[in-house]
């Protein structure tokens, strides 16, 4: 037994000292690799609706470097996570002062979550407002702009939802459609799912890219990227502002509110930009409603439904403000039992609670578009020019001024950072231990 494990001992040694004169001899590309093969990976996580999941509480469980970067044109929705890469799609230089977006060009950029390095970049002939979709490695994007073909089909250029390979940015297929693709689409039963510009639904096959069904509905989709929940699917419409529930294994309709029919005094605007989110059997989305007899104002309303009766539970008045030039009505976030929602008319974060509608506390954020994300029980949002407030218990404990000027979409939380993008071009990552949140 000991010469035995003498024997082993001294195989041992022999096998190291190969190995080292292995790697001694070898090139470094070759040290490199089978040093990068032993190193930790990052997880793979899968991105299947907007901003995560129901809730859009929107947090990714890696870890990542610190950087900042100008990719010099606007990202107006958050990017993706899997594994070591942050996935950013781009719609072309945004006019700061109009905060309009002129060109037909759009970009999805792959960037190193270590080090902010670009990794890979593609560039397509029409501006991408979509979150990118990624599933087991392959990302999928919409093409498209706000433009009207008619006053039925929004989008005009090239329209299509597209799906990409994460390691090398080639494109995989390309689906063409009528008007534009800018909601972010769900996956769903090896299905891509696009409610978009001419009224329809499309569900594209995602390893073949041809069509599984086609769902007629009779209003555009503008940016109310749809919340997906067990099997079914939840986003709002224009002209006429429709709310739908749609079964998302067949595409049929399970219910609508027609909300210009309840708001028949009123013009009902923003429930095609509202990304609506979900908990506990309600749904919650937002709208505006225009007075006729006043063009240049607003009121921005928040509304809960029965997820499925849809029943409409509560109405919410957010208040009165001037119309906004863009996107009317942001992305709602739940989390504990509360809807928290802004407007870059009003700019006043409202913290609701979700069955009763009742106001729990609300702030003066002034304008804002993007939406809410939480940090052990701290509420993050930045707002149209920036700034960046934490608050607890309804009271803001931190205010920054950053660098980052945010769209319709949320902050990126992960172990140790915070990921801001910006309609300005910008994306930093920055140390969570910035700012003065508990651990």
């Amino acid at each position: 037994m000991k010469n035995q494990k003498f024997l082993l001992f001294i195989s041992l040694i022999i096998l190291s000292l190969t190995l080292f004169s292995f790697l001694s001899l070898s090139y470094v590309h070759d040290l490199t690799l089978i040093i990068h093969f032993y190193s930790p990976q990052k997880p793979k996580t899968n991105t299947f609706q907007f901003e995560g999941n129901p809730t859009h509480v929107y947090y990714v469980n890696t870890t990542t470097g610190y950087f900042s970067l100008n990719v010099n044109s606007a990202i107006v929705v958050p990017p993706s996570i899997y594994g070591q890469y942050l996935i950013i799609t781009t719609s072309g230089p945004m006019n700061m002062q109009t905060r309009s977006l002129n060109e037909m060009l759009g970009c999805v950029i792959a960037v190193n979550i270590n080090n902010g390095k670009i990794i890979w970049k593609d560039v397509f002939p029409n501006q991408i407002m979509t979150q990118p979709i990624i599933v087991n490695g392959t990302v999928v994007v919409g093409l498209g702009n706000a433009y009207f073909i008619n006053s039925t089909i929004r989008g005009n250029g090239t329209n299509a939802i597209v799906a990409i390979n994460i390691e090398n940015g080639k494109e995989i297929w390309n689906f063409s459609t009528l008007g534009e693709d800018m909601p972010t689409p769900v996956y769903y039963n090896g299905n891509i799912i696009e409610p978009n510009g001419n009224g329809c639904i499309y569900a594209i096959n995602l390893l073949t890219g041809t069509l599984s069904w086609k769902t007629k509905i009779y209003s555009y989709v503008s940016m109310s990227s749809p919340v997906l929940v067990n099997g079914s699917m939840y986003f709002g419409s224009a002209y006429p502002y429709v709310f739908f529930a749609i079964n998302a294994s067949n595409g049929k309709i399970l219910w609508d509110d027609n909300f210009t029919a309840l708001y028949n005094n009123y013009c009902v605007h923003g429930l095609d930009d509202s990304s609506p989110a979900y908990s506990n059997g309600i749904v919650t989305t937002s709208f505006t409603l225009l007075n006729n007899s006043n063009s240049s104002m607003v009121s921005d309303m928040l509304t809960a439904i029965n997820a499925t009766s849809g029943r409409i539970l509560w109405v919410l008045n957010e208040g009165v403000g001037s119309i906004p030039p863009n996107l009317e009505s942001p992305p709602e976030v739940i989390y504990n039992g509360t809807v928290f929602q802004d407007t870059p008319s009003v700019g006043i974060l409202y913290a609701v609670n979700l069955t009763t509608g009742k106001v729990i506390w609300e702030i003066d954020t002034g304008p804002t578009t993007s939406n809410i994300d939480i940090y052990n029980n701290y509420v993050m949002i930045q707002n149209s020019t920036g700034t960046l407030f934490i608050i607890n218990n309804g009271k803001i404990t931190e205010e920054t001024q950053l660098g980052v000027m945010p769209g319709p979409g949320n902050l990126l939380i992960t172990r140790n950072s915070i990921i801001l993008v910006g309609i300005n071009g910008e994306i930093e990552s920055i140390p969570l231990k910035v700012f003065q949140l508990p651990s």
